[in-house]
């Protein structure tokens, strides 16, 4: 892991252990793609960004020392996962803002993973708020996450399957979800707890370019038991088939879904 102070990067063994991001999960973070040196889609990164520093009251960093720095530390590498993680900074105990807070940068590669042909999800009794910041941001506060995760892992499952504390789908422990039916593309609405991802909004805009209409819609699970196929997508994985949800099977061949993830690559 490195620090970034000033446009330079310092290698570190860990975070500082008075940082409010490791006392208190206080801060943000994007995972990017690597292509080249490049961050794939680093514009929608940027703003995304952006928006959760603001969400936060938190400074953010300058994007063209991210790019530089991520440039620097991937050099050899063909592909590769960067982590950007920004944080309140030290400050005393409790919960008291601190008055002249210096947000900490710190960056983590990684080597990309091999991709998923297919995923299987599960439910999992967690549910997310509408208004909650660890909903719609990605934060240092991934309890909820995690936790899902081992519960669909125990279940036979690849990834945990969320709702809404009202019973509405919204989405995967690290992915947007996406569903067909007919000729109709279903999306959870905002007002069920999302994130905006990245990869979500580039298939939407492909999606939309190519003539389908999204529907941004409030259901429950049994939305999906006449779908014709089921995906999920995030920045890292692009878009992949859901196999099975629970004990439901679905088509992971379909021409929709194989035009969905050569756009997202």
């Amino acid at each position: 892991m490195w620090q970034l102070i000033k446009g330079e990067t310092r290698p570190i063994d860990s975070l500082p252990l008075e940082d409010r991001g490791f006392l208190l999960g206080d801060g943000v973070f994007e995972t990017l793609r690597v292509e080249a040196g490049i961050i794939r889609n680093s514009a929608l990164h940027a703003r995304s960004l952006q928006e959760a520093c603001a969400a936060f009251s938190l400074c953010p960093p300058n994007w063209f020392e991210i790019e530089s720095a991520i440039g620097n530390l991937t050099k050899g590498q063909s592909r590769a996962i960067a982590k950007l993680i920004v944080t309140r900074g030290s400050g005393g105990r409790g919960l008291a803002p601190i008055r002249h807070q210096k947000e900490g940068v710190f960056l983590e590669v990684s080597n990309f993973p091999k991709r998923l042909d297919s995923v299987r999800l599960a439910s999992v009794d967690i549910h997310r708020s509408a208004t909650s910041l660890g909903s719609r941001f990605k934060t240092l506060s991934y309890a909820d996450n995690l936790a899902a995760r081992r519960h669909a892992i125990a279940q036979g499952g690849d990834f945990g399957l969320l709702q809404t504390e009202s019973g509405f789908l919204s989405g995967c422990d690290c992915a947007n979800l996406f569903w067909s039916v007919s000729d109709r593309v279903l999306t959870p609405s905002d007002r069920c707890g999302i994130r905006k991802g990245i990869m979500r909004e580039r298939v939407i805009d492909w999606l939309q370019k190519t003539g389908k209409d999204v529907e941004f819609v409030e259901s429950d699970a049994s939305a999906l038991v006449n779908a014709d196929a089921v995906w999920i997508t995030n920045a890292l994985m692009g878009a992949v088939p859901v196999s099975t949800v629970d004990d439901q099977v679905f088509a992971t061949d379909q021409a929709l879904l194989k035009d969905i993830q050569v756009a997202s690559l």
